[in-house]
């Protein structure tokens, strides 16, 4: 049986408002308020988002000043990750319902959907295989783990979790433009960072042509509700979702 979720498209964001709204979406769902829901979303201006409880002391922040890259810190865990020339995607489902209750069962179940996204559009793409040590590097990219995705053992799309009780909020960044030049300005050299050029590549250069934002969401749409056997319905926030988000907003916006 087809299960219906509410597709969200927003055009470029705040990064403040960007993350208020995913835990909105997450907390109103929780509360068994609004249905399963895949949104997609893109930065403006852009954004380094660093995870939960990572620190900032490996990022250079006079070059994310130069760059006009505001710094904004996620509800999710796991290390930086640069909104340059990205779509991003955010995902609130319930465990054990919507979606497997396991960490890397949930995660592969719901990357399946971009997997097969990315074959719709030509490309061979796998689960990383990587495992992130007690120091993991600064930047997301550095390292390809289960939960995110690669070709020719180069990441593409990085992901990220955080559970609410039974509700999980998963969301990621899919690389559209190279990003391997800013990635090395913008993080201090360790070796890992200073192998992003060699870790990290971009749905154009795949390709080996441009790919704009409206493709990428096209072929995701496609590719979720083929691969979860869903039926994705159009739709906005709710009146509760933005205004919470908009509450939110104002914490993200400390740091």
């Amino acid at each position: 049986m087809i299960q219906l979720w509410r597709l969200i498209k927003h055009g470029p964001g705040e990064p403040a408002w960007n993350m208020a709204v995913d835990e909105a979406m997450v907390t109103v769902f929780s509360r068994g308020g609004v249905l399963p829901t895949l949104r997609l979303y893109s930065w403006d201006p852009p954004a380094l988002s660093l995870g939960y409880f990572q620190k900032a002391d490996s990022v250079r922040p006079e070059v994310l000043e130069r760059l006009g890259i505001v710094p904004v810190r996620r509800v999710t865990g796991g290390r930086a990750v640069l909104h340059y020339g990205d779509l991003t995607y955010s995902i609130v489902a319930w465990t054990g319902r919507d979606i497997p209750e396991g960490l890397l069962t949930s995660y592969s179940y719901l990357c399946s959907g971009l997997l097969q996204a990315f074959t719709s559009m030509g490309i061979e793409a796998h689960l990383g295989l990587e495992k992130t040590g007690r120091f993991s590097p600064a930047s997301c990219f550095a390292v390809a783990t289960a939960s995110d995705i690669t070709w020719k053992d180069r990441k593409f799309v990085g992901s990220a979790q955080k559970r609410f009780g039974t509700s999980i909020l998963q969301h990621g960044s899919i690389l559209i433009k190279p990003q391997e030049k800013l990635l090395s300005e913008i993080f201090t050299g360790s070796s890992d960072e200073s192998k992003l050029s060699e870790k990290v590549t971009c749905m154009e250069s795949i390709l080996g042509r441009g790919v704009d934002v409206d493709e990428v969401s096209g072929s995701l749409i496609r590719g979720f509700g083929k691969a979860l056997n869903i039926k994705l319905v159009p739709g906005e926030l709710s009146v509760e979702e933005r205004e919470l988000a908009d509450e939110l907003a104002i914490k993200y916006r400390e740091m």
